[in-house]
């Protein structure tokens, strides 16, 4: 399949800001070690989603688009980050701070770019359809950087004229984790819908992590930082140019299915004591599917990496609305050998289960081992997997007022090698994941995920 040339016409760049300026957000704040951990991970420093939404006919027109739909679009923005006004902000390192801040001054603001597309609309918004990777990333904005700022977030509005439209967001991880941008995006088009409402009021209180453990991160960071160790610049991130996006569904039926099949297995083991939860047993299944796909071989142990929130883990716990990082790494490891047995995927549902039990006996505020990382490092980054999103994120609710997407696309996986997991905007399904494999990786992994949906439905 040839890429398609690329026809992205750049109608306006503008800064929407908090108008008026805000008065209840803090002008600054500083990070906490859930942030700052996430220095650690330069592949992962931008976070980037499409959602694409379809348009009646009589919006669906770059006349109609430019004089009614862009129109409230920017004026909620502006509505939303009097809010949100940390988002219009930078993060920063000041010399004479001795730790990252988010600023926020007047005349902040958040870059919007405002685009045309001519390619179809309803290909690269089609969940059976196999899309080049390449053909996302100019409805993405630039996250420009230097070594004392970076912005917080960057949004690009593009219009498919007679189509629908797509709105992108490039948000720098150390700064908001995936519930936050839930959060901030469900508000944003809750007052553009209805013009009167706030979906969800950030909560911005730092005030519940101790001052060794700040010290400690902060200190692992300057170590890792080399000469310029107060510099916030983002890394230039080069997306592989051979990659493709492909979404599987799982309905409820389907999930039930590998839930009972997984049961019975452990039930067999008499191991009945697993954390069994529909993220568990999804994610045990992907992961065994990678691993196949990956050709690994036994006497290799391999690793699947994905974040716990700890909003209401902490002691006390802090507001669900909590802005900001608030996530730890879980790591679970097994040996090849198990995970390609016939009960890999149980096998591989008991160690997920236990890195997710490890949460509950956990006290927070003195296992750094959760905020630091947990596990050894494998030697060959081919054998970590991660998990990116969450189906709790429920971005397929984020209705601007024309209605739900009918498409939501995690970028940002086919630079970071990492598999999604969100919520479906489909009414038979419940679960949707995102993969963004070379492209001559596609077939064999569709055929390694319906045989094994058909071996978990065998009696």
């Amino acid at each position: 399949m040839e890429a398609l040339p690329n026809p992205v016409k750049i109608v306006e760049e503008c800064r929407v800001g908090p108008m008026p300026p805000a008065l209840s957000a803090p002008g600054s704040l500083p990070l906490t070690i859930f942030d700052l951990l996430w220095l650690r991970f330069p592949s992962s420093l931008v976070i980037q989603r499409l959602f694409f939404y379809e348009l009646p006919p009589h919006l669906g027109t770059a006349a109609a688009f430019s004089e009614t739909v862009l129109p409230k679009l920017k004026q909620s923005l502006s509505l939303t980050l009097q809010t949100w006004t940390l988002l219009a902000g930078n993060l920063a390192w000041p010399q004479s701070s001795d730790k990252p801040l988010i600023q926020y001054s007047d005349g902040d603001a958040v870059s919007l770019t405002v685009a045309e597309y001519g390619a179809d609309f309803h290909r690269l918004s089609d969940k059976s359809s196999f899309r080049e990777a390449t053909e996302y990333h100019s409805h993405l904005p630039d996250l420009p950087s230097s070594h004392a700022r970076v912005p917080v977030l960057a949004l690009q509005v593009t219009l498919f004229p007679n189509s629908g439209f797509s709105v992108g967001y490039s948000a720098h991880h150390v700064v908001v984790d995936g519930k936050t941008l839930s959060m901030f995006m469900n508000s944003w088009a809750s007052i553009c819908s209805s013009s009167n409402s706030m979906a969800d009021q950030p909560f911005y209180g730092r005030a519940f992590l101790s001052e060794d453990q700040e010290r400690a991160m902060l200190n692992r960071v300057l170590d890792q930082g080399g000469p310029n160790n107060k510099s916030v610049m983002l890394m230039d991130l080069k997306s592989p140019g051979d990659a493709a996006f492909v979404t599987f569904q799982l309905t409820r039926a389907n999930i039930e299915t590998l839930k009972n099949w997984v049961r019975a297995r452990l039930d067999r083991n008499q191991q009945t004591d697993v954390h069994l939860s529909n993220f568990t047993a999804i994610s045990a299944f992907v992961w065994v599917c990678l691993i196949k796909l990956h050709g690994m071989r036994g006497g290799e142990k391999a690793q699947l990496m994905f974040a716990a929130d700890c909003r209401g883990r902490l002691d006390p716990p802090v507001p669900s609305t909590y802005f900001g990082n608030c996530v730890v790494g879980c790591c679970a490891t097994a040996d090849v050998d198990g995970l390609l047995g016939e009960d890999g995927v149980a096998m591989a549902a008991k160690v997920i289960g236990e890195a997710i039990d490890d949460l509950k006996h956990a006290d927070l505020k003195a296992a750094q081992d959760l905020i630091f990382g947990r596990a050894s490092t494998p030697t060959s980054l081919d054998k970590v997997f991660t998990i990116a999103g969450s189906p709790r994120f429920e971005f397929y609710k984020v209705d601007f007022g024309w209605g739900r997407p009918r498409k939501v696309e995690v970028i940002s996986i086919d630079r970071t090698g990492a598999l999604s997991l969100s919520d479906s905007g489909d009414g038979t399904a419940i679960v949707e994941i995102g993969l963004a494999p070379k492209k001559d990786k596609v077939a064999d992994f569709a055929s390694l995920f319906a045989s094994g949906l058909e071996a978990f439905a065998r009696p």
